[in-house]
């Protein structure tokens, strides 16, 4: 069973971050450690609660990167450019997350043969 609450807190944080990277903030050490983060916690939850919290971020997070509500954005900037910037920011984020899920089945495949 998945945990909504999970997928909630990393795909708001992630959220969170592209709006903060909109704005014009430094991001990328605080993004690379809620990568990692959400990558361990969703081993420990996927032990504990069942497979699949991982994929089921990803899903939540390109979902996210297509609702853009134009607050978060600076000033005088185009909101379509805005949008698409938030959409790339989150997509690479998903892209992220997947390799890291990608690398750690490779490395349980390896593991067992």
């Amino acid at each position: 069973m998945i945990v909504e609450n999970f997928i909630r807190l990393y795909a708001h944080d992630f959220s969170q971050m592209a709006g903060r990277a909109e704005m014009g903030q430094d991001v990328d050490d605080a993004l690379a450690r809620r990568l990692r983060d959400a990558d361990n916690h969703a081993q420990v939850m996927d032990q504990r609660k069942g497979k699949g919290h991982l994929t089921a971020l990803v899903a939540r997070i390109r979902e996210e990167a297509s609702v853009f509500n134009g607050r978060v954005m600076r000033n005088g900037a185009d909101p379509a450019e805005a949008a698409a910037r938030r959409e790339a920011f989150l997509s690479d984020v998903a892209d992220t997350l997947e390799k890291l899920r990608a690398a750690r089945k490779a490395e349980g495949q390896q593991a067992h043969a």
